[in-house]
């Protein structure tokens, strides 16, 4: 018969490294929920700025595709999206106040500014807003 060896103690992760590694698995995964949270709220901000984008450009298509073009305001809705259209005479000293006004040249056309611009509360719950302009030809009154 062989002689009985001392009882081994049976190997085992203790209450408190299992705690332990609990503790940090739930830390890393609550900060990598964090960052995918993060990566969608701004792959819907930037899809919110592309229909915005697009909503803008299309009007100002719209505006400049008519045939007598005229100084007028235009306004409404897309879903959440509010967009105004602004037509109004460009006067060149707005950005260059060195501009010299009398070379009106006496021509039969005017420059016309089309302002485009698309507002909404985005999904963060801040206003954003986009603005685009074009200039155009317009006859004179």
């Amino acid at each position: 018969m062989r002689p009985t060896s001392l009882a081994r103690p049976e190997r085992g992760f203790t209450l408190l490294e299992v705690l332990a590694a609990f503790v940090v698995f739930a830390l890393t995964m609550a900060s990598l929920m964090q960052v995918f949270g993060g990566g969608l709220r701004d792959a819907q901000l930037a899809d919110e700025y592309a229909r915005a984008v697009m909503i803008a450009q299309s009007r100002l298509a719209e505006a400049t595709a008519t045939e007598a073009l005229k100084e007028a305001t235009a306004s409404g809705t897309e879903g959440p999206f509010a967009w105004e259209v602004a037509t109004a005479a460009y006067d060149e000293r707005l950005e260059d106040p060195a501009a010299d006004r009398s070379r009106d040249l006496n021509l039969r056309v005017r420059l016309l500014r089309i302002d485009s611009r698309v507002a909404w509360r985005a999904a963060d719950g801040r206003d954003r807003v986009v603005s685009l302009a074009t200039l155009a030809l317009a006859s004179k009154p």
